[in-house]
């Protein structure tokens, strides 16, 4: 009985894992539908245009899934850090530091065989957000200094940086714009359908999103990092090394990041511009919990997202007067209503468990009585 019970709550969670993300995009539609029929334009026509923007040929698709890649990389970081009751705020600068080491690597280091350089940038990118994700981590567990506090700032000190090195010893003179010269072909992800924008990034992303299952669900670091974001004391008492598991979180965390930076870097832009991050790192965190910090989930909040992205300029042409900022409203009631879905289980949970400990409570009761004893 108590197999087929946990059996059942089993599937009650998925269930519930896969329903609430599910009617709260339908419903975050139907409120813009609403929003869109206010200001006069058709909802039907509006969404035709964008599905046909982000999904009517094989360019679309790929440039949604472009606009999907990088949000997808720091979303993964973010929900990694999220399982340890971490909160990094700070992905976008991992993400700007991330995009820099891979410039840097691009232009600094001498000339490798093709396949190598994109990589190798790749990597430096990894790192570069590994350590800056470290120092939020660092100040948490050795200084007591929350890391929302700390990621949040940090994410102004590496867009700075990045902008000292695009107006400095980066520019490219008689430019009107901060960026480096356009890399070389062999320093850029490699295009994988003639005719479109996708390019390798896309199994930078695939792996990505493996290793992460893999990491959480299948390694003695995942039972650790649930046990961390369950209760720090009593993973102490488990011999977890507290300290050390949260500067290794956050750094893994910083280095998703990091890597959504460069592959924006050599594989999107194929050089290093201002503003090459538009906020990826902060939508990331909606995506995280949009997607339930599970990786099929944020693959596609991720999808959503890039779908949006891309679906803009779709929106633009068919309801004229309406703004592309629409879609990004959508978004925002997506994660919205999420929250509400996901407060409405969590107190449902909670009156089943609180219900079920009185029933226990009253068998236990009843057991005492002599009429009880009597009935056995």
């Amino acid at each position: 009985m108590g197999s087929f019970s946990r059996l059942m709550q089993h599937r009650r969670g998925l269930a519930e894992g896969i329903l609430v993300p599910v009617v709260s995009v339908v419903l975050a539609l139907v409120t813009v539908a609403i929003i869109l029929l206010m200001v006069g334009a058709n909802p039907l026509t509006a969404y035709a245009s964008m599905l046909d923007a982000s999904f009517g040929d094989p360019y679309a698709v790929s440039n949604t899934a472009i606009k999907t890649m990088p949000r997808l990389l720091a979303a993964i970081g973010i929900a990694i850090a999220i399982r340890a009751n971490l909160w990094n705020i700070g992905a976008e600068g991992q993400i700007y530091i991330g995009g820099t080491a891979a410039a840097g690597a691009v232009l600094v280091l001498p000339v490798l065989p093709a396949p190598m350089v994109p990589l190798v940038a790749i990597v430096a990118g990894g790192i570069a957000g590994a350590v800056w994700g470290a120092i939020p981590g660092f100040l948490r567990a050795y200084r007591g200094i929350s890391e929302v506090i700390t990621s949040l700032m940090l994410v102004y000190v590496g867009i700075q940086i990045t902008q000292y090195l695009l107006e400095g010893p980066w520019a490219v003179p008689l430019s009107t714009f901060p960026a480096t010269a356009p890399f070389e072909p062999y320093a850029k992800l490699p295009v994988l359908i003639p005719g479109t924008i996708l390019n390798a990034g896309i199994f930078v992303a695939i792996a990505a999103v493996a290793v992460t299952w893999f990491l959480v669900d299948r390694t003695r670091f995942g039972l650790e990092l649930r046990a961390l974001g369950g209760n720090e004391t009593a993973s102490a008492y488990l011999g977890i090394r507290v300290k050390g598991m949260i500067v290794l979180t956050m750094a893994l965390s910083g280095a998703f990041a990091g890597i959504a930076g460069a592959v924006e870097v050599v594989g999107i832009r194929g050089r290093l511009i201002e503003g090459f991050s538009p906020g990826f790192g902060f939508e990331a965190i909606a995506i995280a919990l949009l997607g339930r910090l599970h990786p099929i989930g944020m693959v596609a909040a991720a999808l959503l997202f890039g779908a949006l992205d891309a679906g803009g300029a779709g929106l633009q042409t068919s309801a004229r007067g309406v703004s592309s900022a629409i879609v990004m409203v959508a978004a925002g009631l997506s994660v919205g209503y999420v929250l509400i879905g996901m407060g409405a289980m969590d107190r449902r949970a909670k009156r089943r468990k609180a219900r079920l400990a009185l029933s226990r409570v009253d068998r236990q009761d009843t057991a005492a009585t002599p009429e009880g004893k009597v009935a056995r």
